[in-house]
C-alpha cells in the first residue's frame, strides 16, 4: 500500500473512534414494570360450617288428611274455599241428615227407650220375687247394649245435622264433594293439611345429599318476602327422583309457612376444613380454578385450587396446594398475570 493511502486510513479510523467516543449514549429503556394494586388475605386454614344451598318449595308431603263422612249424610254447603287457612275448631262444612240414617237413629232411640222400660219393669218385680236377679242382669245388659248402639250412631253423625270442624290449624287443599246430594259413608268432604305438617322440599346431587343426616339445622328464606324461618332436616330419599334425577330432601319449618311458596334453603351439614376467601379471589380459565398468591417481594404466582364450598360472598378452598407463607390476592386479582409485580391496599393487605 502506498504511504498516502496508509495515512488516509489511519486518519479515517481515528475519526470514527472520536465520533463514537463523543456521540451521545443511546437512551436507556425507562418503561416501568407493570404493577397491579390488589387487596389480600392470609392463608388460614380453619373449621367452617359446611353449608348446602338449594332452591325448594313448601309442600304438604304426607301430612295431607282426608276428612270424610263417618255415616251417610247430605252435604248442605261448604263454609270454606280451597287454599284458605283455617283455625282449629273452625266450621268447614254443614251436613244434614240422610233419610235412611235418620230412620236408623230413630230406631236406636226407640230401642233404648224400650230397654230402659224393660229394665225398670224387671226391677219392680224383683222385690215380689216375680223376677230373678238373672232377669235383672239380662235386662241391664240389654239396656247397656241399646245405649251403646245409639251412642255409636250419634258419634258418626248418623241421621243428624252437624258442622264438620277443622281438627287443627291448617290449610284447605281441596273440596272434592258437591253440595246438595246425599253421600255414602266414607265420602271425602275436605282435604286438609295441618299447619304443623307443611314441609320444605329440595333436590340435591347425590354427593351433597350424602353429607346430610336427619336433624341437621337449616334456614328457609322466603322468596316472596318475609323473615327467614329456622328448619330441620326430617327426611332424605333413598333413591333418585325419576323426573329430576336428584335426591329429595324434606325439612320441617319451625314457624308457619305457606303451601306452595318458593324458598331458598341453606343447610348446615357439619364442618369442613379449608381456607375462606372472598369470591373475587377465585378465578377460572380453561385449566380450572386458581388464585394468585404474592411472595415476599409482592410477585404474583398462580396456584391451582380445589373449591370446597361457594356462598354468596365467600368461597372455601382446600389448603392443599397453597403456600401458607404467601397471601392471596382478592380485590383486583382479575388483572394479575403470573410473575406480575403488585402493590397491596385495603383490609387484609
Amino acid at each position: 500500500m502506498k504511504p498516502i493511502y496508509l495515512i488516509a486510513a489511519v486518519i479515517l479510523v481515528a475519526g470514527l473512534g472520536a465520533w463514537y467516543a463523543l456521540s451521545p449514549a443511546a437512551p436507556a429503556d425507562n418503561t416501568p414494570t407493570p404493577v397491579a394494586t390488589v387487596s389480600t388475605v392470609a392463608v388460614r386454614s380453619q373449621s367452617l360450617p359446611r353449608l348446602i344451598d338449594a332452591p325448594g318449595s313448601i309442600i304438604a308431603g304426607t301430612a295431607e288428611q282426608s276428612l270424610a263422612l263417618k255415616a251417610a249424610g247430605v252435604l248442605v254447603s261448604y263454609q270454606v274455599v280451597p287454599n284458605e287457612a283455617v283455625q282449629q275448631g273452625q266450621g268447614l262444612a254443614q251436613l244434614g241428615p240422610d233419610l235412611v240414617e235418620a230412620a236408623n237413629l230413630a230406631k236406636a232411640q226407640d230401642a233404648l227407650s224400650a230397654a230402659n222400660a224393660a229394665r225398670a219393669h224387671v226391677a219392680a218385680l224383683l222385690p215380689a220375687h216375680l223376677a230373678t236377679k238373672s232377669d235383672l242382669a239380662a235386662a241391664t245388659q240389654a239396656q247397656r247394649d241399646a245405649a251403646s248402639a245409639l251412642a255409636a250412631l250419634r258419634a258418626t253423625g248418623a241421621g243428624q245435622s252437624y258442622t264438620l270442624k277443622a281438627p287443627a290449624a291448617g290449610l284447605i287443599t281441596a273440596l272434592p264433594a258437591t253440595p246438595g246430594g246425599s253421600l255414602p259413608a266414607g265420602s271425602v268432604l275436605v282435604k286438609f293439611v295441618p299447619q304443623s305438617g307443611l314441609v320444605a322440599q329440595i333436590g340435591l346431587e347425590q354427593s351433597q345429599a350424602a353429607q346430610l343426616q336427619p336433624g341437621d339445622d337449616a334456614t328457609l328464606t322466603k322468596l316472596n318476602g318475609g323473615a327467614p324461618v329456622a328448619a330441620r332436616v326430617v327426611g332424605i330419599a333413598g333413591g333418585l327422583d325419576a323426573q329430576t334425577g336428584l335426591i329429595d330432601v324434606t325439612l320441617r319449618p319451625a314457624a308457619p309457612v305457606t303451601l306452595g311458596a318458593p324458598v331458598r334453603v341453606q343447610i348446615q351439614a357439619g364442618q369442613l376444613e379449608g381456607v375462606q376467601v372472598p369470591n373475587e379471589a377465585v378465578l377460572r380459565d380453561e385449566k380450572g380454578l386458581y388464585v394468585y398468591q404474592l411472595d415476599a417481594k409482592g410477585i404474583a404466582h398462580r396456584a391451582d385450587v380445589e373449591l370446597l364450598q361457594q356462598g354468596a360472598r365467600t368461597s372455601v378452598l382446600a389448603a392443599k396446594g397453597l403456600n401458607p407463607a404467601w397471601k392471596i390476592a382478592t380485590q383486583g386479582a382479575y388483572q394479575l398475570s403470573d410473575g406480575m409485580q403488585t402493590a397491596t391496599q385495603g383490609a387484609g393487605s
